[in-house]
């Protein structure tokens, strides 16, 4: 083993409104691996599921395998969508696609839907594209 000190990474102004350690900001982050950026199953995402699952992944505290992403979040914390029906369109695509997984429905029970994030997307076959 090496005694060398691990340094911290320090953000860039461009990465960021705050710059510096993230460990003095607390300010979250999402980490999409190379791997996972240049699949076949991400290019099969419309721009609006990408968009919607990187925000999904700030939900994810590291900690908990589920998150909830109620429409409270994605209204007013994240204003991504006004229309309900095509946040439902954008995250049934994910669901396809195995980026994530629907753990419960909250709409009967009128509590917050539960998901978690899935590796299915790694076994994904690539489907032509629609024309």
């Amino acid at each position: 083993m090496s005694g060398r000190k691990k340094t911290e990474y320090i953000r860039r102004s461009f990465e960021t409104r705050i710059p510096g350690k993230p460990s003095e900001t607390h300010e979250k982050y999402v980490a999409l691996c190379f791997t996972l950026l240049t699949s076949p199953a991400w290019f099969q995402l419309s721009n609006g599921a990408r968009n919607l699952y990187t925000f999904m992944r700030l939900q994810y505290d590291g900690i908990n395998d589920s998150f909830n992403f109620n429409r409270a979040i994605y209204t007013k914390v994240y204003p991504l969508y006004s229309n309900r029906n095509q946040f439902y369109k954008d995250r049934d695509q994910l669901v396809e696609v195995g980026f994530i997984e629907i753990v419960e429905h909250g709409k009967n029970t009128r509590t917050k839907a539960i998901y978690k994030f899935s590796d299915k997307w790694q076994k994904q076959k690539v489907r032509p594209p629609d024309r």
